[in-house]
């Protein structure tokens, strides 16, 4: 199982290129979190990463899940001081998410936001797994997180049996389960080598 990493992110983003940025942001503006729309995947992570955030959110989204990211769904919010209104919009945006994902990267630990929403996530619905971006491709790693995020089980993408990508929830090297499965409440299970 592969941890996804920087550069599997740039081939991503070359693979399906934002031709005008501006333009791209004008549209995010004008879209509206709809109070009934629910998602995927609440992605946590923190704005310095834009670039591979929006690379990670298309991948996530290629195997046809609703990813939600807060500068994207609403491009106005002010996320540089912490603010009730802020919190309440994010409350609102996890409360119709089914899992949270927490896009660790060398700028997460100076985020304002990302421990909040992991501990809000936690007590909320318990489906929140860490993303490690990787600095480089790698055949095989596994990840301990440091601290608190070593509670978590961390996301990996892999070939199934007939030889399809897919997202994998994994505790350990052997034990997962699909991103899929874990949505749907399946625990990760052990999976002999």
């Amino acid at each position: 199982m592969s941890l996804l990493s920087r550069p599997l992110l740039s081939r991503v983003a070359r693979r399906n290129p934002v031709p005008d940025a501006k333009r791209q942001l004008r549209e995010f503006a004008t879209k509206s979190l709809k109070s009934s729309e629910t998602f995927d995947v609440f992605l946590s992570h923190r704005y310095f990463d834009a670039d591979q955030i929006l690379a990670l959110k298309i991948l996530i989204e290629s195997f046809g899940f609703s990813v939600f990211v807060d500068w994207i769904e609403t491009p106005g919010l002010d996320r540089s001081s912490v603010t009730k209104e802020t919190a309440d919009y994010l409350r609102k945006a996890m409360n119709r998410s089914a899992s949270l994902l927490y896009a660790v990267s060398d700028h997460s630990s100076e985020s304002k936001w990302m421990p909040w929403e992991l501990g809000y996530s936690d007590a909320l619905h318990g489906q929140v797994a860490v993303i490690p971006i990787a600095d480089q491709d790698t055949a095989s790693e596994s990840f301990r997180g440091q601290e608190y995020l070593g509670l978590y089980p961390y996301l990996t993408i892999h070939t199934d049996r007939s030889g399809r990508e897919i997202l994998w929830i994994n505790e350990s090297l052997s034990t997962y389960a699909s991103l899929q499965a874990w949505l749907n409440g399946t625990k990760p299970s052990y999976h002999p080598t």
